[in-house]
C-alpha cells in the first residue's frame, strides 16, 4: 500500500447521501415552501440545482479523496478547493469500526473508521472499500511490523488459528428483553412528539382530524387527550423495541489477546475494536425497567469515538445479569471487576437530593395549584419527586480499592462507573457556598472519552469523607494484596 490509491466509486454515492443527510433541513425548507407556493418552476429549477450541486460535490470528493498506508501510517488527502492532508499514526488509533451499510452491502464494501482522541477523527473515514482490504488496513494499524503486500493470506490464516479467541453472543430471549426495556424509549416519545408539534396544524385542516372528533366520543374530552398520549406511547415502544433489534441483532463480543471486538446489526453491519490499553473506564448502567429486573447494560469508555458521534462510549455488551457482571469481567476485562465497600452520603444529604429532584415538579404544581385553581390532590404528583429524590440518595455511593475507584450515581438510570487510577485525568471536590454551610462536597472524576471526554460525580458526601478520597489520583499506594473495608473504617484510618 505504498502508492495514493481511491475508494470505489460507490464512496461518491456514499457522499451524496451524507452531503444530502447533512442538507436534510434545508431540502425540508425547499419543500415545504416551495411545494405550498403558487407553483411556479422557479421552485422546480432551484431543486433540481440543489441536487445537481449535492450529487456534484459528492463526485468530486470522491475523485479528491486518496489513502495510503506507510509504516504504520494512514495517510489521507482529500479537499475540494482546501487540499488537507491527515496523518495518523499506529500508536494514536483507539477506535477501529467497520461498517457494512445497504449500500456498501450490495456491492460487497465496507465501510472504514478509524478513531482516535483528536477531532481528526471524523475526516479518518474510508466509506467505500473491499472486506479484505478493511481486514488488511486493520492489522496494518494494528500490528507492530508492517505487513507486505502478499501476505494478507498468511495473516488471515495466522488470526484464524489464534487460540486465545472467546466469543459471547447475545441470546435472542434477552435481545427481546433488552428491546422491551430500552432506555431509547423516551428519546422515541420526544421525537414523535416533535413531529407530532409539526404536522398538528396540518391534521386540524385535514380530513383524518374530522374523522379523529367524530369516532371519538364528543363528551369526554379528557378521555381524547389520554388517547392521544396513549397512541404517542405505544408508537415511541414500538420504535424503541424494533430500532434496538435491528441495532444489537447478531451481537456478537470477541475477545482477542490484545482487543474486544464488538460485531452487532442487522441491516447495518458494525464491527468496533477497542485496544485493552486504550480502554479508559467501565459503565454499567441499570435502567429503570431493566434494574427491577436485575439486568445492566456494559459500556466502556475509549479516548477515541464510540457507537455515538463525540461519544467514546462502546457497548460491550447490551444486557447481561447484574449479578453476572463479575464473573464476566473476570473473562472478559479483569483488570475492572471491582468490588463494592461504599463510601455513601449523610443522612443530612437527603434533603437536597430530595429538593433537587423535585424543585421543578413543585414549580409546575404551584402554578397549577393558585393560578389555575386545580384541587388540592394535585399535590400527591410530589410523591414520585419525593421518591426519587430518596432513590437517588440511596443510591450514591463510592468506593475505593488499591487501583481503581468506582462511583455510582443516579440521574434516571443507575450508573456505577469503574476508572483505574493511571486512566483517570483529573478529580475535583467542589462545593457551593450551601454546601459548605453544611459540611458537605461532590466528588468528581473525569477520563478521555470521546471529542469532550467524560466525567463521573457523586453528590453531597461528607466534606472531609471527599477530601480524604481526593489524593485518590495522585497517592502512590504500597503493592500489596490488602483492599481497604471503607465502611468498617474511617478513611482517616487509611
Amino acid at each position: 500500500m505504498s502508492e495514493f490509491k481511491r475508494q470505489h466509486p460507490v464512496a461518491a454515492i456514499s457522499r451524496v447521501v451524507d452531503l444530502i443527510r447533512g442538507n436534510l433541513i434545508t431540502i425540508i425548507i425547499i419543500l415545504v415552501f416551495g411545494a405550498s407556493g403558487t407553483g411556479t418552476p422557479s421552485f422546480h429549477w432551484v431543486f433540481v440545482a440543489l441536487m445537481v450541486f449535492l450529487l456534484v460535490a459528492g463526485v468530486a470528493g470522491w475523485w479528491r479523496f486518496v489513502y495510503r498506508v506507510e509504516k504504520g501510517e494512514l495517510q489521507i488527502k482529500q479537499g475540494i478547493m482546501v487540499r488537507r492532508n491527515l496523518y495518523l499514526t499506529r500508536d494514536r488509533v483507539q477506535v477501529i469500526d467497520v461498517t457494512a451499510g445497504l449500500v456498501q452491502r450490495l456491492f460487497g464494501l465496507v465501510k472504514v473508521e478509524i478513531k482516535t482522541a483528536g477531532s481528526s477523527s471524523r475526516e479518518a473515514s474510508l466509506s467505500a472499500i473491499t472486506r479484505r482490504e478493511a481486514d488488511y488496513l486493520t492489522r496494518l494499524l494494528r500490528n507492530n511490523g508492517e505487513l507486505q503486500p502478499g501476505m494478507e493470506d498468511i495473516a488471515e490464516k495466522a488470526e484464524g488459528q489464534t487460540q486465545q479467541e472467546q466469543r459471547y453472543a447475545l441470546p435472542g430471549k434477552d435481545l427481546l428483553i433488552a428491546a422491551s426495556t430500552s432506555g431509547s424509549f423516551g428519546i422515541a416519545l420526544s421525537i414523535i412528539a416533535t413531529i407530532f408539534s409539526q404536522i398538528e396544524p396540518l391534521l386540524d385542516e385535514s380530513a383524518v382530524g374530522d374523522w379523529l372528533i367524530q369516532v371519538l366520543p364528543s363528551e369526554a374530552d379528557t378521555f381524547f387527550i389520554v388517547t392521544v398520549i396513549l397512541i404517542f406511547v405505544v408508537f415511541a415502544w414500538l420504535m424503541s423495541f424494533f430500532g434496538t433489534l435491528i441495532r444489537y441483532g447478531d451481537f456478537t463480543l470477541t475477545v482477542k489477546k490484545d482487543e474486544l471486538v464488538v460485531r452487532r446489526g442487522i441491516f447495518e453491519k458494525k464491527r468496533i475494536t477497542v485496544p485493552f490499553n486504550r480502554i479508559q473506564a467501565l459503565r454499567i448502567v441499570e435502567g429503570t425497567m431493566r434494574q427491577p429486573l436485575g439486568y445492566a447494560m456494559l459500556h466502556v469508555e475509549s479516548a477515541g469515538y464510540g457507537d455515538h458521534q463525540d461519544s467514546g462510549s462502546v457497548v460491550v455488551f447490551p444486557l447481561i445479569k447484574k449479578s453476572r457482571v463479575n464473573d464476566f469481567l473476570e473473562k472478559v476485562i479483569p483488570d475492572y471487576k471491582f468490588t463494592v465497600n461504599s463510601v455513601k452520603p449523610p443522612k443530612r444529604a437527603l434533603t437536597r437530593y430530595i429538593i433537587r429532584s423535585s424543585a421543578v415538579l413543585a414549580i409546575v404544581l404551584m402554578f397549577f395549584y393558585w393560578l389555575l385553581g386545580s384541587p388540592g390532590w394535585i399535590w400527591f404528583f410530589m410523591i414520585p419527586g419525593i421518591f426519587w429524590g430518596w432513590l437517588r440518595h440511596r443510591d450514591a455511593a463510592v468506593s475505593i480499592q488499591p487501583e481503581k475507584m468506582v462511583l455510582q450515581s443516579r440521574v434516571l438510570a443507575r450508573t456505577t462507573a469503574v476508572v483505574r487510577r493511571n486512566r483517570a485525568q483529573d478529580a475535583t471536590k467542589s462545593a457551593s457556598w450551601i454546601q459548605k454551610f453544611r459540611k458537605l462536597a461532590n466528588l468528581e472524576v473525569s477520563v478521555a472519552s470521546g471529542d469532550q471526554g467524560r466525567s463521573f460525580q457523586v453528590r453531597e458526601l461528607e466534606e472531609a469523607d471527599a477530601e480524604e478520597l481526593l489524593p485518590w489520583i495522585t497517592r502512590e499506594y504500597v503493592k500489596n494484596e490488602v483492599v481497604w473495608d471503607i465502611v468498617d473504617r474511617p478513611l482517616k484510618e487509611w
